[in-house]
């Protein structure tokens, strides 16, 4: 089911790099099919995805969000 998040664009160091999505909750999702135009590091956005529960990461810092669109906070 698609849904919107919004929050912050992060660059996590872990087991090789992964990017996230960090809500001001502090909770992160691990994007999956993210754009090149958004993997910018403290870009605030709301993405328009799904969660994917059947994928996991090595990173495991959360949940895989599959990114469908993305815009721009002002």
């Amino acid at each position: 089911m698609m849904q919107e998040y919004s929050g912050t664009i992060q660059f996590l160091d872990i087991e090789g790099g992964v990017w996230v999505l960090t809500l001001p909750s502090g909770e992160h999702y691990a994007l999956f099919r993210a754009p090149k135009e958004l993997l910018q590091e403290g870009l605030e956005v709301t993405i328009q995805g799904q969660i994917r529960e059947d994928m996991v990461t090595v990173a495991q810092v959360g949940p895989v969000l599959e990114v469908r669109s993305f815009r721009r906070q002002p």
